[in-house]
């Protein structure tokens, strides 16, 4: 969650054409009256060089090895997972839970990199027999160890969800309640690492989005920025936490696991029927941001993912978005691989974490762009 400050040009005045580096006078009039005569040296027309980022590892460890215990205690395997991926500009992952794909993707920021930072984003997808879920979260750039309150709340979250709805035959209250169950577990495990590693709660504070589905139902809950979508076959949209971002880009009201964060994610619980449904994309601000605003966006957004920036028209794309990668995600032999390159897309100023999850159906690749709108 950080971003680089953009600086002004400085534009030369007009129809003054100047060398760079050469001396230059103004004010002279050419009907011969007098007027002050100002010299100094031209500035130069040409734009700024390009910044030149770096790529460093970073230098410190993503959990300290005495806290490994304690981060086992609250989600076991997590030490390894991260400590691994560490080495990695972007991780990934892709799950077939007929008829569904599940595409994750979560790259570094360049900012990140340049400084030598570990990754603050996290995300988790987990799939049995008639169900899925996808965690996505944004570790706040503040707090020293959002990292590792990130990963715990992905990992968590998805795997009580997926522990809590093991059957397809499940009722819409049973959604809800296992949504709200797996809030209150997050919020529990993040608030026992903080006690056992000696941590203020505000080191580990992190966004989160969730996405379940489970039988006939979907189910979706957010604190904190991000972006959430659900795509219908008929070409129509449903933004079920649109209003969870505050007024502008990157404001952000509530983190876990600070007090009233639960209470929010626990509010934010929607449960919808899940027919017609055939995507459901969640986001980090790292590509909300860039995408902005993604009630907008959201369209051509996954337009690009299935067909390619070329099948896209180039007015419905945000203004200097340069793509990283012109071709489709979903259509790629390596999903994961593509979308990990697409991520890397550039735009001015927006160089934060970027973690994707799409969940699709085989209909996605039907839905026009020019669909219902919504």
């Amino acid at each position: 969650m950080d971003s680089t400050p953009q600086s002004d040009r400085l534009q030369p005045p007009a129809n003054h054409a100047v060398t760079p580096g050469a001396p230059v006078t103004v004010g002279n009039t050419t009907d011969g009256s007098d007027s002050p005569t100002l010299t100094g040296t031209a500035v130069s027309t040409a734009p700024p060089p390009r910044p030149v980022w770096n790529c460093v590892a970073p230098s410190s460890g993503w959990c300290p090895e005495a806290w490994r215990e304690h981060l086992e205690a609250v989600a076991p395997g997590l030490y390894a997972e991260g400590t691994s991926s560490t080495a990695e500009e972007a991780i990934g992952l892709h799950i077939a839970a007929a008829p569904w794909h599940l595409v994750l993707s979560s790259r570094r920021g360049r900012l990140h990199a340049h400084r030598g930072d570990h990754r603050e984003d996290s995300g988790h997808v987990a799939a049995w027999p008639g169900g899925w879920c996808a965690a996505v979260a944004d570790g706040a750039g503040s707090a020293a160890f959002s990292r590792l309150g990130s990963a715990i709340a992905t990992a968590v979250a998805s795997r009580v969800l997926r522990d809590a709805l093991p059957d397809t035959d499940v009722s819409i209250d049973a959604v809800d309640q296992a949504l709200r169950a797996a809030a209150q577990v997050v919020n529990e495990r993040q608030r026992e690492f903080a006690a056992r590693a000696g941590l203020a709660l505000r080191e580990l504070r992190t966004t989160l989005l969730v996405a379940v589905r489970c039988g006939d139902w979907a189910g979706t809950m957010q604190v904190g920025d991000g972006a959430m979508a659900l795509l219908h076959t008929d070409g129509s949209l449903s933004h079920p936490h649109a209003a969870a971002t505050g007024d502008f880009s990157g404001e952000v009201a509530h983190f876990l696991p600070d007090d009233g964060a639960l209470e929010v994610l626990q509010a934010s619980v929607r449960v919808v029927p899940m027919h017609g449904v055939c995507a459901v994309l969640l986001a980090s601000d790292g590509v909300e941001d860039p995408w902005y605003p993604f009630t907008r966006y959201a369209r051509p957004l996954l337009h690009t993912l299935a067909h390619g920036h070329l099948a896209t028209a180039a007015d419905a794309l945000p203004a200097a978005l340069v793509p990283a990668r012109q071709e489709s995600v979903l259509q790629a032999p390596d999903p994961v691989s593509a979308l990990s390159d697409w991520l890397a897309f550039e735009k001015r100023g927006e160089n934060d974490d970027r973690t994707l999850c799409l969940a699709f159906t085989d209909a996605l690749a039907t839905v026009r762009a020019d669909a219902t709108r919504d």
